[in-house]
């Protein structure tokens, strides 16, 4: 009977036994490492996820709208007219010019005004002088002058002047 009790104890000693202590202690300490090893990669992905969003965002915050896509350009033949300078001797001047439209015009209604925006632009040039052809800070005067006489031709719809090309000799 003795051996039954020992028998029934070791048996529910067995079932009720602590799992040995070394294997539990490492497969504790493996979870940890492995856990803290997740929350710390989560964290660092999260951290780099975040400060790359971070200046993209702000760059496009930053950075201006995109000008809305042009219409139809216009290009026009080149020119070819004659300027004086200060000494009053002559210089050949040579220009091309297109014109860009806003995306409401039509090519087919700019076309009747073709002639006239070429005279407007012959007219402007041959008075331009040798000087002011040749400084680089003029463009933009002679952009805006040239806008203003398109408008007198009764053109619409001319969004941007280009000066596409420009020598003086």
């Amino acid at each position: 009977m003795s051996d039954d009790k020992n028998d029934s104890k070791a048996r529910k000693g067995d079932a009720a036994a602590p799992p040995v202590k070394g294997v539990s202690v490492v497969a504790l300490i493996l979870t940890a490492v492995v856990a803290a090893g997740a929350a710390g990669g989560a964290s660092l992905y999260v951290s780099k996820r975040a400060s790359h969003a971070a200046p993209a965002a702000h760059a496009a915050a930053a950075a201006p709208a995109r000008p809305a896509p042009p219409g139809f350009t216009l290009a026009l033949d080149p020119f070819v007219v004659m300027t004086i300078d200060a000494q009053h001797s002559f210089h050949a001047m040579r220009a091309t010019i297109a014109l860009e439209f806003g995306p409401a015009a039509r090519e087919e209604d700019v076309r009747p005004y073709v002639a006239r925006i070429r005279d407007a632009t012959l007219s402007l040039l041959r008075s331009v002088t040798y000087e002011a052809a040749s400084d680089p800070a003029q463009t933009d005067r002679l952009r805006a002058q040239l806008a203003a006489r398109y408008q007198d031709t009764g053109v619409q719809g001319i969004a941007r002047v280009l000066i596409t090309d420009l020598v003086v000799q």
